[in-house]
């Protein structure tokens, strides 16, 4: 009976612990949700992209459209870089559900982010959607967006849309004159957000617990 309540009780901590780990979901026209995706490349740079996505138009329709904000905000030894350093910030995107069946970008002709397609980022196999600046979404050329830079565009999105959108996971593409690095954030990128654990999922891993004692009492007395 012991070892049943310790399983359930791992069980319930399982749980506790995965929804720690919520996607970017936007479900709210014209509401931005920040977003951090960064890495430590070491010697003292850090690659950060940073910025904002909402969604103004097309909930429940055919045709989605995502407003997004996009910084390079990548620092050495906690110094904002500037475009001297040549850290361009080449590709960014997303898994997303519902999925999308094609995308079309729209911006003013501003350089930083030109285009995007249904596409990965090099290694990055759980990207479907990616914007780009160089040639295409495995980068090349001298495009992108420079560190101390940003960009905003729109992604029109083709797809069976409800009410609810979910991002996940968030990945980038950076050059350098060191090379290329590509990385994703999964769960947590979300900038501030702090997740609390459902009341359902505290209310069950307290009656595991209480049950766990209870039996503890018995096996003592």
């Amino acid at each position: 009976m012991r070892r049943i309540i310790l399983s359930f009780v791992g069980l319930i901590f399982s749980a506790l612990m995965c929804s720690g780990a919520n996607a970017l979901i936007i479900n709210t026209l014209n509401s931005p949700i920040n977003f951090v995706i960064s890495q430590n490349e070491g010697g003292g740079v850090v690659l950060t992209a940073s910025g904002s996505l909402s969604i103004t138009g097309g909930f429940n329709s055919s045709s989605l459209t995502l407003h997004v904000v996009l910084n390079n905000t990548s620092t050495l030894n906690g110094v904002p870089l500037t475009a001297a350093s040549n850290v361009r910030l080449t590709g960014w995107g997303f898994g997303i559900n519902p999925n999308a069946t094609s995308v079309t970008f729209s911006d003013a002709s501003d350089g930083g982010i030109i285009d995007a397609t249904l596409d990965s980022l090099p290694g990055l196999a759980a990207i479907e959607v990616c914007a780009w600046g160089g040639n295409n979404c495995s980068g090349g050329a001298n495009g992108g967006i420079q560190a101390g830079s940003s960009d905003t565009f729109d992604l029109i999105l083709a797809g069976s849309w409800g009410n609810s959108v979910t991002f996940d996971p968030l990945g980038v593409k950076f050059q350098t004159d060191l090379g290329s690095f590509e990385f994703a954030c999964t769960g947590a990128c979300a900038g501030g957000d702090v997740t609390v654990a459902e009341p359902k999922t505290l209310m069950l891993l307290g009656v595991g617990l209480i049950a766990l004692a209870a039996l503890g009492r018995r096996k003592s007395g």
